[in-house]
């Protein structure tokens, strides 16, 4: 009798292995991006009005600044994007900052070809890994078109929400006959019930100047009477700490 249960609490504990380990299992590649599609949509129907200060940062080869802006954004969905500098300095370089604020905020003429679909990317799984304490799936994404508003290059998925948490990779065209190696980083973090981008890194070589750096971090959120008045800071400013290209 005490064998039988012996061989009976064995089996009991495999099938429970089992179990946890169907549970635990990596789904597949059109699974895990349906998964991500899902969340992206849910993920635009909780965006409301809200201000974020951000800080742009330019430099050199050296890693000498070059140039400094912060601006404020405010944000009114669905589309609508509005901006204020607050401080800005740099010559040159604090006009190529401003370029490119300019165009973050403005409203893309055709949003569906840039945004990551099956559309315009194809997905492969590549594996697992850990990214800041939580588990993601590792995906490459490879575009569909050579086109300079698509990334080739991989992303990480949360394995828990399928939120995206990082992308990085290099324009499937070239964006400018100055720049070449352009290499991009982006960073998305929860803020307030809405996951927003909140750091982006960028390396370029520009020619006959050499490698530049663009950084640019979200310092500071405020949201409207419509979300409960209120301020929040990036956590990650806060902690003194930034997020590893």
């Amino acid at each position: 009798m005490a064998f039988r249960s012996t061989i009976l609490g064995i089996l009991i504990c495999l099938l429970a292995a089992v179990a946890v380990a169907q549970t635990s299992a990596t789904p597949d590649t059109r699974d895990i991006v349906d998964r991500m599609l899902r969340a992206q949509q849910e993920n635009k129907a909780r965006v409301r009005p809200f201000t974020v200060k951000r800080g742009y940062l330019l430099m050199d080869k050296q890693d000498q600044q070059k140039a400094h802006v912060v601006a404020n954004i405010t944000v009114l969905p669905p589309n609508s994007k509005q901006y204020n500098i607050e401080s800005s300095s740099g010559g040159m370089g604090e006009k190529v900052l401003r370029d490119v604020l300019s165009k973050e905020t403005e409203t893309p003429r055709d949003a569906q070809r840039q945004e990551l679909s099956l559309g315009n990317y194809d997905f492969q799984l590549l594996g697992e890994e850990t990214l800041d304490g939580r588990r993601c799936f590792l995906l490459s994404m490879n575009p569909r078109r050579e086109e300079k508003d698509l990334l080739r290059g991989k992303l990480w998925i949360d394995a828990e929400s399928y939120n995206i948490r990082r992308v990085e990779g290099t324009p499937a065209k070239n964006p400018s006959w100055w720049l070449h190696d352009l290499h991009i980083l982006m960073s998305f973090t929860e803020v307030d019930g809405m996951w927003l981008r909140t750091f982006t890194h960028a390396v370029a070589n520009v020619r006959f100047k050499g490698k530049y750096v663009m950084e640019s971090r979200d310092l500071e959120y405020r949201f409207t009477q419509q979300t409960a008045s209120r301020s929040r800071h990036n956590p990650a400013i806060l902690a003194g700490s930034a997020i590893n290209p």
